[in-house]
């Protein structure tokens, strides 16, 4: 029996990754609402977006924390 279900496992999460995915996150998001809370939960989850999108940013530019800190003091020195 446990055998046979590794294999159903293992097949389905071959054909149907995305929905595995999907399916986890979900059932993730929806302890994380039964346990914390929506807006603790969904604060968690905006900032993992925004984190998310800096690395990916980061990933695709070089030098870009460079640039970045470059602007921030720029912006900083012009409000003197």
């Amino acid at each position: 029996m446990k055998e046979e279900f590794k294999a159903w496992l293992k097949e389905h999460w071959q054909e149907n990754r995305g929905a595995c995915v999907g399916l986890s996150a979900g059932v993730i998001l929806a302890a994380a609402i039964l346990l914390f809370g929506f807006w603790r939960t969904l604060f968690v989850v905006l900032c993992g977006g925004i984190g998310l999108y800096v690395g990916r940013k980061a990933d695709r530019e070089d030098d870009f924390f460079g640039r970045l800190a470059d602007e921030f003091l720029d912006r900083i020195n012009r409000l003197r």
